[in-house]
């Protein structure tokens, strides 16, 4: 029996428990690098056992752990939501203007070049949403790994959250036209009523319930960590059933808890340690699903997408930095670190190919390539940004 098949026949949370530790043993590994972040060693070891290299950990058992996998994301994409402070946003309206100027920026500018690549309308709209998006988890764990706080950082968080906001609901807003099952205007706005306000609604009622325990249990980080832990379950497993998004869901649900406790019900939790082993998770997993034949014989677009992207995105922070007081050195940093590619775009993709097969499995390898080199690129750059902005712990020793 080769090991392929030994782990293939282990349950998923040993499997999961597997990659933990390979994902950590990588990490420390790149340690021994200054200018490399753990988050490569992660993605390191994912590539070396997937199908990319060894396959000693196929697409089969991936399926096998979708369920833990969800959960990571849904554990990012809550405090993903919880970054995005209205408050702030109101006494520094010039942040809002940015990300709204450098997402239509990326947007823009991806789909023009996904036309001249003779792309449909509709496959450039999709890819140009997804460009909007911004990695929460390279950006957080590489914010919590250097300690990097100030300007440029909070900014970056911030930019981050607003990104993927308009990411998500754009490409929520577009899931109808792909969907062959929906012909004509008014089941394609029905289904866009339903998707966003339902989703709006869902979370709502999510967050209601949540305040209402709350209320009951007595205030405390580790009751409040359950609690939230609970209804993060509770809302992948309803949205599900019910055909909403549970990328969307889970992060409005974060926003709420964040903007709408008008009595302070909940306090300020860390979920340090459950974030921390989700990063692991999903980064060795995003090194699975890296596509070294998909990178070669797409270089052009490949290459193309992450240049536009990036370029856009400096672009449009260049253009509010004075209204927002930055300077070049700033500017340039916080450009710099929203290079890495959100990985809940491998999600996105799928969701894609499920609604229609057939949609374009070009568009589905160039963006995925796409998004491979930005994790590997990514996190070096966001590293390099933080510390030129000094901000980080290293600055301050």
């Amino acid at each position: 029996m080769d090991i392929t098949t030994l782990i293939s026949q282990l349950n998923p949370l040993a499997i999961c428990g597997i990659l933990l530790i390979l994902g950590l043993i990588g990490g420390q590994i790149t340690r021994l690098i200054r200018f490399i972040p753990k988050i490569t060693g992660y993605i390191a070891v994912g590539f070396i056992v997937g199908p990319g290299l060894l396959n000693i950990v196929n697409q089969s058992v991936l399926h096998d752990i979708k369920i833990l996998i969800d959960i990571s994301l849904g554990l990012i994409l809550f405090n993903l939501g919880r970054q995005l402070d209205f408050t702030w946003l109101k006494h520094d309206l010039s942040l809002l203007y940015m990300s709204i100027t450098e997402s239509l920026l990326t947007f823009v500018t991806v789909f023009i070049a996904f036309i001249w690549m003779n792309f449909s309308i509709l496959a450039a709209s999709f890819a140009a949403s997804i460009a909007i998006t911004t990695s929460p988890a390279v950006i957080m764990l590489i914010a919590n790994d250097l300690s990097s706080e100030g300007p440029v950082t909070r900014r970056t968080l911030m930019l981050t959250s607003l990104n993927n906001f308009w990411g998500l609901i754009l490409f929520t807003l577009l899931i109808p036209f792909a969907n062959p099952k929906i012909h004509g205007a008014l089941p394609i706005l029905a289904d866009y009523a339903y998707k966003f306000f339902g989703a709006l609604i869902f979370v709502l009622a999510i967050f209601s319930v949540c305040v209402f325990i709350g209320k009951l249990i007595t205030k405390t980080k580790l009751n409040q960590i359950v609690l939230f832990v609970g209804m993060i379950l509770i809302t992948i497993s309803l949205a599900k059933s019910i055909d909403l998004s549970v990328k969307l869901s889970l992060f409005l649900f974060g926003v709420m808890v964040r903007n709408l406790d008008f009595k302070h019900i909940f306090i300020e939790v860390d979920f340090e340690w459950g974030i921390h082993l989700a990063f692991i998770l999903l980064f060795v997993i995003t090194g699975m699903q890296i596509n070294l034949h998909g990178i070669v014989n797409y270089t052009f677009a490949v290459f193309a997408f992450i240049s536009l992207r990036l370029l856009a995105k400096s672009a449009g922070i260049w253009l509010l930095a004075k209204k927002s007081r930055l300077t070049s050195k700033q500017t340039f940093s916080i450009g710099l670190a929203l290079t890495p590619m959100a990985g809940v775009t491998i999600g996105m993709l799928s969701t894609l190919t499920d609604f229609n097969p057939e949609f374009g499995s070009q568009l589905t390898t160039i963006i995925a390539s796409a998004v491979a080199v930005l994790h590997i690129l990514g996190p070096i750059a966001t590293q390099y940004a933080f510390i030129r902005s000094n901000e980080t712990l290293i600055n301050r020793m």
